[in-house]
């Protein structure tokens, strides 16, 4: 259990580099097809799918590193980033429009809930 314990700033780390290369596989997509004409809304669905599968294959091998129920695990990570995903829209109206907090503020709490909801997420539930 000791171990599990020391492990999660490892598994933080990890999980947090990982999001930082699905944001620059995200923009690189959606660089290359905008730039080949691709219309912006597709281009962006396009690229955020790869960003997330990105994601998926990178946690699942790397920062979790499990291995067998891909199918299970994929569920799971798509529920999980649509909850979570609800829940970061629902915090930035509820701090920008009802609290009255600038959009970075707004944007900035928000998109820390959202980390921490999906590491946890992702840790006991998608890759447990």
């Amino acid at each position: 259990m000791l171990s599990n314990f020391t492990d999660r700033p490892l598994q933080f780390f990890k999980f947090c580099l990982v999001g930082a290369v699905n944001t620059s596989v995200d923009l690189a997509v959606f660089i290359f097809l905008t730039a080949w004409s691709v219309p912006m809304i597709l281009a962006q669905g396009i690229s955020y799918t790869c960003g997330l599968l990105n994601s998926f294959f990178m946690n699942r091998a790397w920062t979790f590193k499990r291995r067998g129920q891909l199918a299970g695990q994929f569920a799971r990570f798509l529920a999980l980033n649509v909850v979570t995903l609800t829940l970061t829209y629902g915090l930035l109206v509820l701090f920008h429009y009802y609290m009255a907090w600038s959009t970075l503020a707004s944007k900035f709490v928000a998109t820390g809930v959202g980390l921490v909801l999906n590491f946890t997420g992702s840790r006991l539930w998608v890759f447990s």
